[in-house]
């Protein structure tokens, strides 16, 4: 599972851990998310990994940046590769600003928008003004499933704003944002990521790891205070039922309204065919005037959105 380990979380947490300036700098700076993986974490800035800390041996953590973004070769700081104190976490924090410069000038010339506004669409339902208004938290983005070949940009748990006392009828939601009409069609469209998810979700096991997975992350992202919404006492402990079928949610962001493109793709009998999956619910995702918080009113079925189409 994508979770962290009980040292990792606690040198996140506590005040005289490790990583704990790492995670302060996440919380006042709004241009970086914190991802949590497997025994390790990115840190995401415009949708591409700045930072990404792995546990190692006990006490100590591999820390790397993608050095894929310093195409123009700028001169880039020393950094240690391992993370033995809080100085090493220190030298790190004062090279984003270089670190962030360097990404910047690659996105202007290789720009990645649709996960550049997928972490747009974190930040706003997990952790801003408005996400307490939300109803769905995101635990995860860029999942890959290499046994079943089935690949999406977002999961978490969609928990209804009438139902924040009751942590038990939360409901599992799998996400894929299109950026623009190009987006749509082709070899990793719409209708490729519905076959793709219909195999996640009708293998058991593998859906039940999805589910647990979901539930240990929003209790991580929940203790780390990566998740802003109204507390009760005690934290609340989310459970999902594996047996409940989940929302598969596409979430088209720029279409083009003069274009026929989209409107032929939801005409296809293929599409329409999973409108009525007995495995999940097809959502589509619209706004309420602009914004990306998510609410279950907003999601609307397959013959509800081709009638804004």
């Amino acid at each position: 599972m994508r979770v962290l380990s009980e040292p990792f979380m606690n040198d996140l947490i506590n005040e005289d851990g490790k990583l704990h300036s790492i995670l302060e700098r996440v919380k006042r700076d709004h241009t970086l998310m914190l991802a949590i993986r497997d025994d390790y974490i990115n840190i995401y800035f415009r949708g591409g990994n700045i930072l990404r800390i792995s546990e190692k041996k006990k006490g100590s953590y591999q820390a790397e940046f993608d050095k894929k973004y310093n195409k123009t070769q700028l001169p880039l700081p020393t950094l240690p590769a391992l993370l033995t104190s809080q100085s090493d976490v220190q030298t790190w924090l004062t090279a984003f600003g270089t670190l962030k410069n360097t990404m910047d000038q690659y996105f202007s010339m290789h720009p990645k928008n649709e996960r550049e506004f997928q972490q747009l669409v974190v930040r706003e339902n997990n952790n801003s003004s408005i996400s307490n208004e939300s109803e769905y938290f995101i635990t995860d983005i860029e999942l890959a499933d290499s046994h079943l070949g089935a690949r999406f940009d977002l999961m978490g748990l969609r928990w209804l704003a009438s139902q924040r006392r009751i942590t038990k009828r939360c409901k599992v939601f799998l996400m894929e944002m299109k950026y623009g009409d190009d987006a749509l069609g082709g070899t990793a469209g719409l209708l490729k990521h519905l076959i793709d998810l219909e195999a996640l979700i009708t293998d058991r096991n593998a859906y039940q790891n999805l589910c647990m997975t979901i539930e240990s992350q929003f209790q991580q992202l929940d203790q780390l205070k990566l998740l802003n919404f109204n507390h009760t006492t005690p934290a609340p402990v989310i459970r999902v039922n594996p047996n409940q079928k989940p929302e598969v949610i596409f979430l088209l962001a720029n279409h083009n309204p003069r274009s026929k493109k989209l409107k032929n793709l939801l005409s296809d009998p293929a599409i329409n065919a999973f409108a009525h999956s007995l495995d999940f619910d097809l959502r589509f995702s619209v706004s309420r005037f602009a914004g990306y918080a998510l609410h279950a009113n907003y999601m609307l079925t397959l013959d509800e959105f081709r009638k804004l189409v």
